[in-house]
């Protein structure tokens, strides 16, 4: 532990810190900002990327806003942050701090870079101001819940903050070393390099209930240096379809001017950035005060309570809401200020950086649904599909995924990828045949139809043959009365996966969060129980993943 530091009081001020992959904890770290500006402090929004950790010693309260990333694992602006709390153990018994996790509940690690922090901080012996809150997938109520309770507190105890904390930097703090810049810290979510889409291809035949392009990007001189198993993050923008609908609804002009993140622009230049799909809660409030907004869905939803407004967000993208009640007084700029950022889609690599550094592929399907009666398009891969032509600008950034590595020894490697969770073992598998790698490699991947859905059927047929790939088991769930899927299959060859596992071989497991991802893990449960003799399935997995044995890539 460091000593204690020598300290003078000032005032107040709240640092409120990010840690983010696709922006959701910096769009509600924002919203906290503004609330504890509107009540007088000196808050200040901060990328964890762009903070020295060893700063927070310096400071009289924190508050630390994350989502979780990969298999439990904090995103990559986190990391530095969370690895001096935890390696370096700084006293911080002047600190007030709270923390708001971001996740899924349908993760097996619902936001654990959340609960991470605060075990990190209380083990510096900084003080929780209240309890931590981890707000679900539908994270605008909870987070509500969070900022009140944040901005009450600070209010409530300023004076007993400032007078227990410390203010200036440490006396024994070394100087910090100033940091080189790379590729990774010049090109980041903010700040992406627009790489040329060299190549797209349709994966999925004629007939198919999906329609799964491969697309492939030129690196050119950026620098990225990717690895097999990482990920990107893509910036699409809406389609002027989109945003003509929110247009009509709201029955505004596009050519109105707005001040949209710090820039005069035109309101359609605005909606091409903003993100029409996630409802906020400042629209649902700026529709509700609107004149004769009182009788308006938004409104009710607002009087019945929080799990009426979840609904109302889970149910409606922005057009919907805006066509739910008369909105013929909304300005412009009540709009845009209502909506958050179009925010990036992470895409697992599908490319081997030994068979070609330069070049990153990725297998994307293209969404299109309907919803509330009306023609939908996935933002980012209609964009790749129908808007992005070949030689045109794709901006993106690197995300590195360090729990989703493959073995550096000669390990045995299970690959489960139904769907587009094939992408990064289409990488691997380039990598093994690219770089001569010999360790024994098992494939489990499944579709709907072997005729049509059989994704990049003519390069696993080849490594098949050569012995890249030296086992394939597929499920094709719709070529028989029975559905059929990749879990199944664990299940019917069961005695030779237990083997492999003997053999100390690694499983990856890629796509479906909710419904393909549990689905294997029981599968793999039962191996344990049925052909490893374990008496607790769940246990040995548990050891399995502690190991890094079992690493998952899921959405």
């Amino acid at each position: 532990m460091h000593p204690t530091p020598e300290f003078h009081l000032v005032a107040l001020n709240i640092p409120v810190l990010f840690g983010t992959e696709t922006g959701n904890a910096e769009f509600c770290s924002e919203d906290l900002v503004t609330a504890l500006q509107d009540e007088g402090f000196n808050a200040e929004l901060i990328d964890m990327m762009d903070f020295n950790p060893s700063d927070i010693i310096s400071h009289q309260v924190a508050i630390i806003v994350t989502s979780t990333y990969g298999n439990g694992d904090p995103p990559s602006n986190a990391e530095a942050m969370l690895n001096y709390l935890q390696k370096t153990a700084p006293a911080l018994d002047h600190l007030h701090f709270a923390v708001c996790g971001l996740g899924d509940s349908s993760f097996t690690h619902f936001a654990q870079c959340g609960k991470d922090f605060e075990k990190a901080l209380l083990a510096c012996s900084a003080k929780p101001m209240f309890a931590r809150v981890d707000c679900d997938e539908d994270y605008e109520v909870a987070f509500e819940r969070f900022k009140n309770i944040a901005v009450e507190y600070i209010v409530a105890n300023q004076d007993e903050i400032s007078a227990s904390s410390a203010t200036q930097a440490p006396l024994n703090e070394a100087p910090t070393s100033p940091v080189s810049e790379s590729a990774e810290t010049l090109i980041s979510r903010d700040k992406p390099f627009t790489a040329q889409l060299s190549a797209k291809r349709l994966l999925s035949k004629e007939g198919s209930a999906k329609e799964t392009m491969h697309y492939e990007v030129d690196l050119g001189d950026s620098g990225i240096a990717y690895r097999v198993g990482d990920c990107f993050g893509v910036h699409p923008i809406n389609a002027s379809s989109a945003c003509q609908e929110v247009l009509d609804a709201a029955a505004l002009n596009e050519s109105a001017s707005v001040s949209w993140r710090g820039e005069e622009i035109t309101l359609g230049a605005a909606l091409k950035r903003a993100c029409l799909q996630q409802v906020t809660l400042d629209l649902i409030k700026t529709l509700a005060a609107l004149p004769g907004g009182a009788s308006g869905a938004a409104a009710k939803a607002l009087d019945q309570g929080d799990a009426a407004v979840t609904a109302f967000i889970r149910e409606r993208h922005v057009v919907d809401a805006l066509r739910s009640q008369d909105t013929s007084t909304l300005s412009a700029q009540a709009l845009v200020g209502a909506l958050r950022r179009l925010q990036p889609r992470l895409y697992s690599v599908a490319s081997s950086p030994t068979h070609d550094p330069k070049r990153v592929g990725f297998t994307i399907e293209t969404l299109r649904y309907n919803w509330n009666e009306r023609a939908v398009q996935g933002v980012a891969s209609c964009w790749l599909a129908d808007q992005v032509a070949q030689g045109e600008g794709v901006p993106l950034y690197l995300v590195k995924n360090d729990s989703f590595l493959f073995p550096a020894d000669e390990s045995p490697v299970i690959m489960i990828g139904p769907g587009t969770g094939i992408a990064p073992f289409r990488g691997y598998l380039q990598e093994v045949e690219a770089a001569g790698i010999t360790n024994q490699t098992w494939l489990f991947f499944g579709h709907q139809h072997a005729s049509k859905d059989f994704l990049y059927e003519g390069e696993i047929k080849r490594w098949m043959m050569q012995g890249t790939l030296n086992k394939a088991s597929f499920a094709w769930s719709r070529d028989q009365a029975e559905k059929v899927y990749v879990q199944d299959r664990i299940l019917e060859q069961g005695a030779e996966v237990w083997s492999w596992m003997e053999r100390g071989a690694i499983v990856y497991v890629c796509g479906d969060a909710k419904g393909m991802a549990p689905a294997v893990e029981e599968a793999f449960k039962s191996l344990a129980e049925t052909h490893g003799g374990q008496s607790d399935g769940g246990a040995w997995l548990e050891t399995l993943v502690k190991d890094e044995r079992y690493k998952t890539d899921v959405y």
